[in-house]
């Protein structure tokens, strides 16, 4: 599982979201007219606009957001997450783990078919991990299945043997399946653009009817699933789940760009927008009938420091938390946000089950202890800025991110930290770069300080991040921190055990983190998700990817219009 590592990293590398579903909504009463046969009233198709076009509409390949979209309503996984962001069974009936961690086996559910009517059956769990596995196969996805054997033990027993034993395990197997009776001869190379990507073939509660550049027609799969007595039976207390969706329904439609977007819904031709940078979709949330639903990210928006021995000042963690205490990342939240983020202490997510609040206090917005924290760490203050020991000129500062046009946030954020620097008395720059351009330099450590995204997942594990045996030659540690210390606690925080036994190691870690500031934490964006009034259920929860508001989407409903 070493190579998991690798797709925790770095700007652009998202998990996919993976369907879920099980909250209350509104019952429906139908009026009963005097004297006549009462009829329920139609239920309407709920339509989106979704910012992003579609490519490759494929759970390991898909390229774009439109396309993690109907993947997440199209297909399933063994798990999905729950509204706790913590994973609950889907297609798998249940599961086993050894006590070390290191073997995992689970029970696919007996109903679980795909939508062409073929049973799901745990040759397809294979095939979709040999595909992840594959040289052939250059997604994101591969890292988190390397060092994992799948075996198919019958029809509908898989079990799972790791060489590095993970209590995230479960995360991973959210994974989304692909249908081996479709695919199978298939050359992984050609999966992104094979028919069956733009003709999907899903397992889900939706199937595809319809796929244009401009829209995608989907209708929901009645009795996909017989609730029976798993996590699916019940909404509510004492609430039956329907056996499919109660829309009758989805349509998405999609935009190149925002504006056309939000004209559309003020327009009255969509029910919702997805995809809004977050001031803009705070902006149209102030509309009549109009609300925002704000689901908790995973993403960190961090600054990486370049902590090799012998590559800059930073080594001692005064540094690091003087340097993070010179920036209002409240205000940060507030402006470049719209307030929908959440002040990070560490890289765990205030939103995580394994957040402690009391482990690692928030660094406070604070110039005169920023300053102060620069002296007790033997600075000196000149003429021409902050002067570290044994330094014979005034530090400056470049800090790489990327352009605005691939992420306006961090692009935003670095503007603002290097105002904040500069205040402070050390002159720094921002060097705006492309996406692969700005991956290079962080993995060859040809940097000083960076903006940057990194996604920890539901169950996060900042171990890929920060161990020291990360820190090799296509390793993810890319600001090559190396601390004993935290290299016992990582391993200890990933570990497999109880739900106690992880809530501490984890506490622990924060602890540490917090002292180290190995990484300069910032925030964690919200996905937001604008929707008329007239859409009746979604609910917010933890998610690691956009796609993943619509992990109850079986119990949306629609007032129509």
């Amino acid at each position: 599982m070493s190579r998991r590592d690798a797709a925790v990293v770095l700007v652009l590398v998202l998990v996919l979201g993976v369907l879920g579903g099980a909250i209350a909504a509104p019952a429906f009463t139908p009026v009963v007219a005097p004297l006549a046969t009462p009829s329920p009233p139609p239920i309407p198709i709920h339509r989106e606009a979704v910012v992003g076009l579609p490519s490759s509409v494929n759970p390991v390949t898909a390229r774009t957001q439109a396309d993690r979209d109907l993947v997440a309503l199209l297909f399933r996984g063994l798990v999905r997450p729950g509204q706790d962001g913590r994973p609950i069974a889907d297609l798998a009936a249940g599961w086993t783990v050894e006590a070390k961690g290191a073997r995992w086996t689970f029970r696919l559910r007996p109903d679980a078919s795909w939508q062409d009517g073929v049973p799901v059956t745990s040759d397809d769990v294979v095939y979709t991990v040999h595909v992840l596995q594959d040289p052939a196969y250059t997604g994101p996805l591969s890292a988190g299945w390397q060092g994992v054997t799948a075996t198919a033990l019958d029809p509908t027993t898989v079990r799972f043997d790791l060489s590095v034993p993970l209590g995230g395990f479960l995360q991973a197997a959210a994974q989304p399946l692909l249908p081996a009776h479709l695919l199978a001869n298939t050359p992984v190379a050609e999966l992104a653009d094979a028919p069956f990507s733009s003709r999907p073939v899903g397992n889900g509660p939706f199937a595809l009817t319809d796929l244009t550049p401009e829209s995608a027609t989907l209708v929901p799969v009645v009795g996909s699933f017989d609730p029976g007595s798993g996590p699916l039976a019940t909404v509510g207390a004492g609430t039956l789940m329907p056996g499919g969706p109660l829309l009758a329904g989805l349509e998405l439609r999609f935009f190149a760009g925002p504006d056309d977007a939000v004209a559309a819904y003020r327009a009255g031709e969509v029910d919702a927008v997805s995809g809004l940078a977050p001031v803009a979709a705070s902006a149209l949330a102030g509309e009549p009938a109009t609300r925002r639903i704000a689901y908790p990210g995973t993403t960190l928006t961090g600054v990486f420091l370049n902590l090799r021995p012998g590559a800059g000042p930073f080594a001692d963690a005064r540094v690091r938390t003087a340097l993070l205490a010179a920036v209002d990342r409240g205000r940060l939240v507030t402006d470049l946000l719209g307030g929908s983020g959440q002040l990070a202490s560490t890289p765990i997510p205030p939103s995580s089950w394994a957040y402690d609040p009391k482990a690692a206090p928030v660094v406070a917005f604070d110039r005169k202890a920023a300053a102060a924290g620069l002296k007790a760490a033997g600075w000196t203050k000149t003429a021409a800025g902050w002067l570290p020991p044994r330094a014979k000129k005034a530090l400056t500062i470049q800090l790489l991110t990327a352009g605005a046009s691939v992420n306006p946030v961090a692009a935003s954020a670095a503007t603002r930290i290097a105002a904040a620097w500069t205040s402070l008395g050390i002159p720094t720059t921002v060097a705006p770069l492309a996406a692969g351009a700005l991956v290079d330099r962080l993995r060859s450590g040809d940097f000083v300080a960076a903006v940057a995204d990194v996604n920890v997942g539901l169950d996060p594990d900042p171990y890929p991040l920060l161990a020291s045996a990360q820190v090799q030659a296509g390793g993810s540690n890319v600001s090559g921190f190396q601390d004993p210390a935290l290299d016992t606690a990582l391993v200890a925080a990933r570990a497999p055990g109880t739900d106690t036994a992880r809530g501490a190691a984890y506490a622990r870690l924060q602890t540490l983190l917090g002292t180290l500031e190995p990484v300069l934490p910032l925030f964690f964006r919200d996905t937001v998700f604008v929707v008329s009034d007239r859409l009746v259920g979604p609910r917010p929860a933890p998610v690691a990817d956009p796609s993943g508001r619509f992990w109850d989407v079986i119990a949306w409903s629609s007032f129509g219009r």
